[in-house]
């Protein structure tokens, strides 16, 4: 079952399991849209996507219509996405500007210095929530604001600042507590047929490494 968070005549917004691939893809696997469509029993329109090992909100579109608005509004930069991460170390706050390469061969995004041919401006804002030592070394709790939505981006930006998101070994995490990176969809605010709307969540706190901090640290 695919988790309900909100829904009208418009569109539904969904908790997206981390494992599961946000559409149809290559691996055959089943993915977000084609589960919440046969939950409902209905045709569904994707607006935007998760990378598959990212858990969290996800808006679904229930007609063309409002398909075509969100995403414009998400092109447009009108929806605004938060996210949980966990990071290896002390996190700095601020605002995150970089210039980022896609290398679709590997599957992999880099930082790279200023404008180039296949580079993209990336954008965010990183507020640590609170910071606690293990034994594998201290891991901070970030609230990230994005303003861009380039390939990996949060990964890649808070990687190139020594804060490796936990158990994300593809880009430099050294901490396999976790079987993902510990990065989560968990807010989202967006405008369809002018009725705004505002969806949130929290991860599993159950689960490493979410599980360091309190619930009161999610809210």
């Amino acid at each position: 079952m695919i988790d309900v968070i909100y829904e009208n005549e418009n569109c539904i917004v969904i908790n997206k399991p981390v494992g599961t691939p946000s559409l149809s893809d290559p691996s055959g696997d089943a993915d977000a849209l084609t589960l919440t469509a046969a939950q409902l029993g209905s045709e569904l329109w994707p607006v935007h996507r998760l990378d598959r090992t990212v858990g969290g909100l996800m808006v679904l579109a229930k007609n063309k219509k409002a398909a075509a608005t969100l995403s414009a509004e998400v092109g447009g930069h009108g929806m605004v996405k938060e996210y949980f991460a966990v990071v290896e170390g002390i996190a700095e706050g601020g605002t995150y500007e970089d210039y980022i390469y896609r290398d679709a061969r590997i599957s992999k995004a880099f930082i790279v210095k200023g404008e180039r041919r296949g580079a993209k401006h990336a954008s965010l804002d990183c507020t640590p929530i609170r910071t606690v030592s293990t034994e594998r070394g201290e891991r901070t709790l970030l609230r990230i604001l994005l303003h861009t939505g380039r390939y990996h981006q949060i990964r890649v930006q808070l990687a190139s600042r020594g804060n490796s998101i936990v158990g994300d070994g593809k880009y430099g995490s050294r901490d396999n507590g976790a079987k993902h990176p510990a990065l989560f969809s968990a807010h989202l605010t967006f405008t369809v047929s002018g009725e705004k709307i505002t969806a949130k969540s929290k991860p599993d706190l159950k689960i490493y490494p979410w599980s360091l901090f309190s619930e009161e640290d999610y809210e």
